[in-house]
């Protein structure tokens, strides 16, 4: 239940910032970069990169079923079509057996 609270508190927190500011202290990137993610119990994974609007960007995992542990992913800031993403605000959303266990913000720059 926590996560989710703080998922919903920071998509109203990007709601009224705007999608493309900087006056909120994200990770900025500007190429392709790796990032961690921990299951404490084994189960049915998706992660997806979605847009300050919440639309879906990208799948990098879909409906895999994995086992406890730590995982490492690599996103090249690419849509599902291949091309870049614009500049803007990105959550990848970690989500086991349907439910949120992580999300991290990116602030992507070219």
């Amino acid at each position: 239940m926590g996560k989710f609270i703080i998922s919903v508190m920071l998509f109203f927190s990007i709601m009224l910032i705007g999608c493309t500011s900087s006056s909120y202290p994200f990770e900025e990137v500007t190429s392709g970069f790796s990032f961690n993610y921990e299951l404490s119990t084994m189960g049915v994974v998706n992660v997806k990169v979605l847009n300050c609007y919440m639309n879906e960007v990208r799948v990098l995992v879909l409906n895999t079923n994995q086992a406890a542990g730590t995982y490492s992913l690599t996103w090249d800031l690419k849509k599902d079509n291949g091309i870049r993403v614009e500049d803007g605000l990105y959550y990848i959303q970690i989500k086991l057996d349907n439910n949120i266990i992580d999300t991290k913000l990116y602030e992507v720059h070219k």
